[in-house]
């Protein structure tokens, strides 16, 4: 299924946040848009343009007390994905600042989390 345009805008907006990660792979991820450093999930702008993030489970108590960030949810079931998963809106991803704000939680998470 082809991107919407805000999911393209938001996945080029991510890539371009990401450029100078010399390990950066990108993957379409069950109708996402996922990238992944040392072949781990990092984010992933989801078909709705929320991005998918992944922290530590202490940090994910904090985090989702920012605006527009809950723990993530997926299909119609709306099942929860698991501590540490948040879904962040657009809306609250509508500048670069904000944007990098949760790719570096998450880069932060993939690197300690060994």
């Amino acid at each position: 299924m082809p991107m919407s345009e805000a999911q393209q805008e938001l996945t080029d907006r991510t890539r371009a946040l990401l450029a100078d990660e010399a390990d950066l792979t990108e993957k379409a991820m069950f109708g996402s848009h996922a990238f992944l450093l040392d072949d781990r999930i990092v984010v992933a702008v989801m078909r709705d343009a929320q991005l998918l993030v992944r922290v530590s489970i202490e940090d994910a108590a904090t985090l989702t007390l920012e605006a527009g960030a809950a723990p993530a949810v997926m299909g119609p079931n709306r099942r929860e994905m698991g501590p540490g998963w948040l879904l962040v809106t657009p809306d609250t991803l509508a500048d670069d600042e904000r944007l990098l704000f949760w790719i570096d939680a998450a880069r932060e998470f993939n690197r300690f989390d060994r």
